[in-house]
């Protein structure tokens, strides 16, 4: 399976991942490059090469210097992965690359631009279902169990239940074989409830999913036994392929993996907009609209933005080397004191901000009525100036 399919999820929200927050250690501008790379046919190699001249072109006319394209050209141009839908995510400043990453599906959208801050929603976007879960492989004795917590972050272990024998049934129906029968699914519970008891005690607090693949009756005990032991927070979701038998597709269960992650990061973003809608309603620890939210994120105020995606947004801001340094006129920040001020999209400045202050983000597809410009927040604390 492929390890990759793990943003970290906590509670309701998003926390950008390490990746992100490392970019903000080094000085721009940034070359932040998003190439369309699956090869189609034969011919792909060649294919991609043009799309990545086409979008070195567009760095060259933005005045990105030589140092920092020659170090794009080895990763950009270079062969990868091989076959199948791909992407490649690049952000390079000064000569050198600080994010290289091949994804298991094109980016929603192709992006070559040099600019203060390096365009990361496109990033955020496009790893949407890369949260944290723990996967059970099980049989009637004991379960092959694997815990992704990001791409670079994937541990196995195995249970083997104590109780071996006996775990068949006969299919008789006398008084001797329905003791026996008896037995057997004593054996099933046993082991299935010493399964469930090791997962509760593995399981990383970061991990709210875990799916269960395999035989159909263990699955259903050790499901059973696990909404016993872990909170409600917990989504326990069985999966119709995989298991530990010889022969299981491997395909099947990547995609029964990947479909449970999209329903997961469905139900993080409904209830991270439920709780915004509410709290906008009651006019309480929540802001809505760019002048509100871009002053509560140089506060330090927002626990979680919520962003629609647009990438035709033209929206921009004022920005300083702080992360907290943004603004929608360029004289706020000089009465702020604030030197070497420049423009760039207003979602990379919010998203340093979010870096700058360990708060958390909901991307969504489309508008809602109660978000006003497309964005909202929700916030740590209010103050006087907050508006209600």
């Amino acid at each position: 399976m492929n390890p990759a399919i793990a943003v970290e999820a906590k509670g309701t929200f998003m926390q950008l991942p390490e990746t992100i927050t490392r970019l903000y250690d080094h000085d721009g501008p940034f070359a932040s490059v998003y190439l369309y790379a699956t090869r189609a046919s034969a011919a792909g190699d060649a294919e991609i090469h043009l799309r990545w001249r086409g979008l070195r072109g567009k760095l060259v006319e933005q005045g990105a210097d030589g140092k920092t394209l020659s170090a794009l050209d080895e990763l950009a141009d270079g062969t990868w992965e091989l076959g199948g839908p791909r992407g490649r995510m690049l952000v390079a400043a000064a000569g050198q690359v600080l994010l290289a990453e091949e994804t298991d599906r094109p980016p929603v959208r192709e992006v070559a631009r040099w600019s203060p801050l390096p365009d990361t929603l496109p990033y955020l976007v496009n790893r949407i279902t890369r949260i944290p879960y723990l996967l059970v492989q099980i049989d009637r004795t004991g379960a092959d169990i694997t815990t992704v917590l990001d791409e670079h972050d994937r541990r196995k272990f195995s249970v083997k239940g104590d109780t071996q024998h006996p775990l068949r049934k006969t299919g008789r129906d006398d008084w001797s074989e329905r003791h026996f029968q008896n037995r057997v699914e004593n054996a099933w519970e046993s082991n299935s409830k010493e399964v469930a008891q090791e997962i509760h005690r593995r399981r990383p607090l970061s991990v709210q999913l875990i799916l269960i693949a395999g035989d159909v009756r263990a699955r259903a005990m050790v499901s059973d036994h696990l909404g016993k032991l872990l909170p409600p927070s917990v989504t326990i979701e069985q999966l119709e392929s995989g298991g530990r038998a010889e022969g299981i597709s491997q395909s099947a269960l990547d995609a029964a993996v990947h479909d449970a992650l999209l329903r997961q990061v469905w139900r993080i973003r409904r209830d991270g907009l439920a709780r915004l809608e509410q709290a906008i309603g009651r006019h309480d620890y929540a802001v809505t609209g760019v002048t509100a939210v871009v002053e509560a994120l140089r506060k330090a105020q927002v626990e979680t933005l919520v962003l629609s995606d647009d990438p035709s947004s033209t929206l921009t801001a004022f920005v300083g080397p702080g992360p907290l340094d943004l603004a929608l006129e360029e004289s706020e920040l000089k009465a702020s004191g604030v030197d070497h001020i420049q423009q760039d999209r207003l979602d990379a400045a919010m998203v340093r901000a979010l870096a700058g202050t360990g708060a958390g983000i909901i991307i969504t597809p489309g508008g809602h009525d109660y978000l006003r410009d497309g964005v909202a927040a929700m916030l740590r604390y209010t103050d006087e100036s907050t508006p209600h």
